[in-house]
């Protein structure tokens, strides 16, 4: 139960991200045009939008990334509905581990990743913002989508027939 609250915390979180890509950029586009048809003199345009659109992005893949991750994200149906039950269930018990492991090195690696820029003080190039709160992010991303898939690996309710 706890886990499906965090997935959907997750989901709303990749939902928001979204929404807010689409302001900045939506925005930044209609400041343009105001720019180029007043010459210059009038400038909405939001200083540093392509950097709060690139990390923006970034969070949001991350973030989608634990309710993908265990909904199947690739699937061959064609092969797959030719298997048996059991097959099935081992095959994607084991995609499911895959993942677990290859995301819990990406929670490793981003870890290691934020407390080295945490302890530089590393900011982004125009605004100036901590790099170390994306990392972090990410790396907590890749740790609820590991817990995510190693909790579908081992106590999944699905049926194969």
């Amino acid at each position: 139960m706890r886990t499906k609250r965090l997935l959907s915390l997750f989901d709303a979180f990749s939902l928001l991200s979204v929404l807010f890509l689409l302001a900045v950029v939506a925005f930044n586009i209609i400041a343009r045009q105001i720019f180029d048809l007043s010459n210059g003199t009038i400038n909405l345009i939001i200083p540093g939008a392509i950097e709060l659109s690139r990390y923006t992005l970034l969070l949001m893949v991350f973030a989608a990334l634990p309710r993908a991750a265990c909904g199947k994200m690739v699937r061959v149906d064609l092969l797959e509905q030719h298997l048996p039950a059991s097959w099935r269930k081992i095959l994607d018990s084991l995609w499911l581990l895959f993942m677990a492991a290859f995301c819990a090195i990406l929670f490793w690696q981003f870890k290691q990743k934020a407390l080295l820029v945490e302890h530089r003080g590393d900011a982004t190039q125009d605004l100036q913002m901590p790099l170390y709160y994306f990392y972090a992010l990410i790396s907590l991303a890749c740790f609820v989508t590991t817990l995510s898939c190693l909790l579908k690996a081992f106590f999944r309710k699905e049926k194969y027939s």
